[in-house]
């Protein structure tokens, strides 16, 4: 059993009837010590505790000044309480889960052994990790847990038998240093990561996570022996999950102490399409997508280091510019401008479905219930996706093209560049609101049930509540020109926007404030963006793919939710 005495704490033992030790060995006759002690014994049995407290006190007023500071230190040695010593270490870490972390850091874990091995106990950082809202994701802390020593997770695919190293694309000279890359308003405080973390990421980031993390060839004998991709099932068996939550939480803060402060490294893959990109996603397998006016669409495998994109596959079927992009676990869906919307089965790469509009598809959305799809020809249309596609309905209200749409559940919301905003309910078939702000078209918007997020030409961006059926907050000339794209996440308290004018801005959700200006991301037009807790994709223009990567220096980001 582990020894957690420590020297360097001391505490009083239990008071007998006898002042025991130290100055209370005083030198009393042997009757003048019994008459004492069966006094004291007396008091216990027969009086009250206020008694025996009163008698106390006027006993300690017959006893010379000299001697009566002496007992006054000895009272007070008695009040002192090891409670985390004394109490089962369940207790113990839920009275420690109310400190500010701060504390538990700096000070509870000094004080000592005993109470550092409370104050690290897994069971508490689980707690205080979860009691934020934030989440792991489970598959792929299995999946990295299960490899072998030496294999580095940055470098393992999803299916190694159809990546080589030969097809990644290089990093077109990505900066040294990272503070130049960013514009910060004049108010953006700059404080140190000690001073928001308070210590956590020295005290608790092992050396061994912090470590660079080293390449392996993906023809190496243990990559090339994994023929199934164990990333892309939904449920991963293996061994049970041994997760570092202390080292997580300090990962976790000092994350969102990256997105606050605006530390980040930004990496640019120049010529991944041949043509303009117009659309992209990226999903927690490390599958990115990309769509482009050359007609294609391109499978990705996207490295957690950010070093390397390798390609996975090139899908060739639409005739013109594919404009719109989604995919799930299973189907990618695409819209072109040759008027198709074509679904895809990411399994083998082949089309399974094409469905057909009067004019180019703009922008569509689906879940497991609905496909939806948005066109130029001011027409939106909703496919049942139980019926193979053979059920379908179309919905009229837009005066012209219809440039976005989002789908949460039954709940449908369009843009159009008759500058409205329309929320439909698909069940009924009908528009149950209309939102009418922006003084010119609604180029983009995001929706997550309860607030749209929308950007248009006239350069600004607003936030409407579905409650209150009004716009809540509207940041004016956000941009220089057209917002083309824009995303946002309230439990992170972010909107990320791109726009024409070649800049993409992070911007506060709740107060609408400018967190930064990310500079040299693209040096044209971005059409598209995407992000999570770790990182922002964009396209753009001129051809490249961008990750503004705020977790660079993060072993396990990526595992954070």
């Amino acid at each position: 059993m582990t020894d957690l005495s420590d020297e360097g704490f001391d505490d009083w033992p239990a008071v007998s009837g006898r002042a025991g030790g130290g100055a209370w060995d005083l030198p009393l006759a042997a009757s003048e010590r019994q008459a004492m002690e069966a006094l004291a014994q007396t008091l216990r049995v027969t009086a009250n505790p206020l008694g025996r407290a009163q008698l106390a006190v006027l006993l300690l007023g017959q006893v010379p000044a000299d001697l009566l500071k002496t007992a006054v230190i000895h009272l007070r040695q008695l009040l002192r309480r090891d409670f985390v010593g004394m109490l089962p270490m369940e207790v113990a870490t839920r009275i420690l889960e109310f400190l500010p972390i701060r504390d538990i850091v700096r000070s509870v874990s000094l004080v000592s052994r005993q109470w550092r091995a409370v104050a690290t106990q897994a069971c508490l950082w689980r707690r205080l990790y979860l009691r934020r809202g934030w989440r792991v994701d489970a598959d792929r802390w299995a999946f990295y847990s299960s490899l072998p020593r030496g294999i580095c997770p940055a470098r393992v695919m999803l299916d190694s038998s159809v990546l080589h190293v030969s097809n990644a694309i290089s990093l077109a000279n990505t900066p040294k240093d990272m503070s130049t890359l960013l514009e910060h308003p004049p108010e953006t405080p700059r404080q140190t990561l000690d001073s928001v973390l308070g210590g956590i990421s020295k005290v608790y980031m092992p050396q061994r996570v912090l470590r660079q993390r080293q390449f392996i060839s993906s023809s190496s004998s243990e990559a090339s022996s994994r023929s199934s991709s164990p990333m892309s099932s939904p449920r991963l068996r293996g061994p049970a999950l041994a997760i570092d939550w202390r080292v997580l939480y300090a990962e976790y803060t000092q994350l969102e102490a990256n997105w606050r402060f605006g530390r980040c490294r930004v990496d640019r893959w120049e010529s991944a399409h041949s043509e303009s990109i117009y659309c992209l996603q990226f999903d927690r397998h490390n599958r990115l997508f990309s769509g482009s006016r050359d007609a294609t669409v391109k499978v990705w495998h996207l490295a957690d280091a950010a070093s390397h994109i390798t390609q996975l596959a090139t899908l060739r079927g639409h005739s013109g510019s594919v404009l719109t992009l989604q995919a799930d676990d299973a189907a990618l869906v695409t819209g072109s401008s040759d008027a198709t919307v074509r679904v895809w089965d990411l399994l083998t790469y082949t089309q399974t479905h094409c469905l057909h509009h009067a004019d180019a598809v703009l922008s569509l959305r689906f879940n497991a219930k609905w496909l939806v799809t948005a066109c130029k020809d001011r027409l939106v249309r909703v496919w049942r996706r139980n019926t193979n596609y053979n059920d379908m309905f179309e919905l009229r209200g837009h005066s012209v093209a219809v440039n976005a749409v989002h789908l949460h559940g039954d709940v449908l919301v369009s843009a159009s560049g008759d500058r409205s905003i329309r929320v439909w309910d698909l069940e009924r078939r009908s528009c149950v609101m209309t939102l009418a702000d922006h003084v010119r078209g609604v180029a983009c918007l995001d929706f997550d049930g309860r607030f749209i997020v929308s950007g248009s030409s006239d350069r600004s961006i607003r936030i409407w509540s579905l409650e209150s059926r009004h716009c809540e907050r509207t940041i004016h000339n956000a941009h220089s020109d057209l917002v083309r794209t824009i995303m946002f996440d309230r439990t992170m308290d972010i909107v990320v926007s791109g726009s024409y004018d070649e800049s993409i801005k992070i911007w506060r959700f709740s107060t609408g404030a400018l967190l930064h200006k990310i500079k040299n991301v693209h040096t044209s037009r971005v059409f598209k963006l995407m992000f999570d807790r770790s990182r922002i994709v964009s396209c753009s223009h001129d051809r490249s793919i961008s990750i503004i990567d705020f977790a660079a220096n993060l072993p396990h980001a990526r595992m954070l939710v």
